[in-house]
């Protein structure tokens, strides 16, 4: 008999999500997708996405250099973040640049115009906090429970005194 013939199959059973649906991970999809469309929605007059708003915003706070380093901490694929990256640069608000420590990387930087727009772009309302007009002062630590602040907030203003 072969070794196949001889293995034998085991079937292995995927964990079910509960009957209603919802599961975390399809509650925080949901949340996250709810929370773009809103963006967008604000960013349209602006001619930009929500997606292309974070960009300005991570390449702002120096978050990310690089396209791979943006796809890495946004968690998006190359292909599209190629697209939101010429199309931010077709519109004068980001700059391709060769980084000067090793010349096959490509350095994103912002562009003048985009270094000012990006004021105007983030005093729009929050997404995260809906009816809001004020990003992120809304949002802002003391109105949240005690229980839901991130611990390492706690422990931080706990070492300050």
């Amino acid at each position: 008999m072969s070794r196949r013939g001889a293995a034998k199959l085991e079937t292995v059973v995927a964990p079910q999500a509960p009957e209603d649906g919802l599961t975390v991970g399809y509650l925080m999809g949901r949340a996250r997708a709810s929370l773009l469309s809103g963006l967008d929605t604000q960013l349209e007059r602006f001619g930009l996405s929500g997606m292309q708003f974070a960009v300005l915003k991570h390449l702002a706070e120096g978050s990310a250099r690089t396209a791979a380093e943006l796809c890495r901490f946004m968690q998006y694929d190359t292909g599209a973040m190629t697209r939101i990256v010429d199309r931010l640069e077709e519109r004068g608000l980001v700059r391709r640049e060769r980084s000067r420590e090793d010349r096959r990387a490509v350095v994103l930087r912002l562009a003048p115009s985009g270094r000012t727009q990006l004021p105007t772009l983030a005093s729009l309302g929050a997404p995260s906090c809906p009816g809001s007009r004020a990003w992120p002062s809304a949002c802002s630590m003391p109105t949240w429970p005690a229980s839901a602040r991130p611990k390492w907030r706690r422990s931080r203003a706990i070492s300050q005194g």
